[in-house]
């Protein structure tokens, strides 16, 4: 984000394998005449993982506000990690078409480190990425949109607001 609900260009983070995201809602009651008058679901922001194949240096910088000099990466707790969109494509059942996502203004925190060594094989690893996400002032969480062609070029040009 870099004003209010105002985004700059999207950046590509490569290697993503999985996306979950788990919305909050909490229910309200309000009593009158020792009845239920009125009750409804309230946004209480959501939590989600992203599971990637591995981050650059540049992509910590992206992701969690880290230092970054050359190949070098500084993770400090004075860090601050930015809010971001996400934007991500899934395949549609039964048809050619995609289903476009946008979860606007989340926020990363950096992943638990895990080394394995393996005798005479290369073992695939997977870095799982935590996430927040609030609403927007407008009351926006997400987006999506079915498309009936495989280019999805347009919607990864910029965030769709």
């Amino acid at each position: 984000l870099t004003g209010t609900n105002t985004y700059s260009t999207p950046v590509a983070i490569l290697g993503a394998k999985e996306i979950n995201l788990e919305l909050s809602f909490e229910e309200t009651k309000m009593y009158a005449d020792d009845a239920i008058d009125y009750m409804d679901f309230i946004f209480a922001g959501g939590s989600g993982t992203l599971s990637m194949t591995g981050l650059t240096a540049a992509e910590y910088e992206t992701l969690f506000g880290a230092t970054v000099e050359g190949q070098e990466v500084t993770v400090s707790t004075n860090d601050v990690a930015p809010e971001l969109a996400i934007l991500f494509e899934n395949d549609r059942l039964g048809t050619v078409g995609r289903r476009v996502y946008c979860i606007y203004a989340a926020k990363f925190a950096p992943p638990q480190i895990s080394a394995k060594t393996k005798e005479g094989q290369v073992e695939d690893s997977q870095i799982d990425l935590q996430f927040v996400v609030r609403e927007l002032s407008d009351g926006r969480v997400f987006k999506f949109k079915d498309t009936d062609t495989i280019d999805t070029t347009e919607w990864f040009a910029s965030v769709p607001v």
